[in-house]
């Protein structure tokens, strides 16, 4: 594997120069969600809080055993 110190310099910053590397990146804002995509992510929460319920259970269960 080569380390950075084995390429040229001057490629390398042409490199981040053509990239746009050297460029402050974009704000990031939050994206406003629909009714819609809200139910469904709420939908989500409730699918992972009942599917943790079930392997709780199922793990209880069958270490009492």
């Amino acid at each position: 594997m080569k380390h950075l110190r084995d390429f040229d310099h001057d490629a390398v910053h042409r490199l981040i120069a053509d990239e746009g590397w050297d460029q402050p990146m974009a704000e990031v804002t939050r994206v406003r969600l629909s009714a819609r995509q809200q139910a469904v992510f709420w939908g989500l929460r409730v699918y992972v809080v009942a599917m943790t319920a079930v392997v709780v259970w199922a793990f209880m269960h069958n270490a009492i055993r």
